[in-house]
């Protein structure tokens, strides 16, 4: 879990946006509430993910963050069991009306649609990165190998 200071950090976001997307307006919901004054709420890599996409959103194609409030929620739901490894190469495609979907390497968005497309790598490689994934493309291993005899 993250700190909201790393996630001001990994994010972007001052600390008064912070808190009003996660507390006042509820858009992206922190990972672990604070228990009571003084105590700082905590952020997955997922939730993280979620909240660059926000800010790209927001800053890049100046799109109405409450208006994408589904496509925030949906996200944020689909990426809590996701392995980080297996959403490199991935796109999230957002199609008006709040629809969207996650397209895996090769797969390519409905052409009969407008949409906007939002590539994960840049922001898989930046949180691996700053929170110290050694490699975000290879499986950390849990044991050390050792030689059979």
């Amino acid at each position: 879990m993250i700190q909201a200071k790393q996630v001001l950090q990994l994010t972007g976001l001052s600390s008064n946006q912070l808190r009003e997307w996660t507390s006042r307006r509820g858009l992206i919901k922190p990972d672990v509430l604070p228990s009571g004054p003084g105590t700082l709420a905590l952020f997955s890599w997922q939730t993280v993910l979620v909240l660059r996409l926000a800010v790209e959103m927001r800053d890049v194609f100046r799109m109405e963050l409450q208006a994408q409030r589904k496509v925030l929620d949906g996200l944020t739901q689909r990426l809590t069991k996701v392995s980080f490894p297996s959403l490199l190469g991935c796109r999230l495609v957002c199609y008006g009306g709040g629809d969207w979907t996650l397209l895996r390497p090769g797969e390519n968005p409905d052409s009969e649609r407008d949409f906007i497309l939002f590539r994960l790598d840049p922001h898989l490689e930046f949180i691996g990165t700053e929170i110290s994934v050694a490699e975000p493309s290879k499986q950390l291993s849990l044991f050390p190998v050792a030689r059979v005899k």
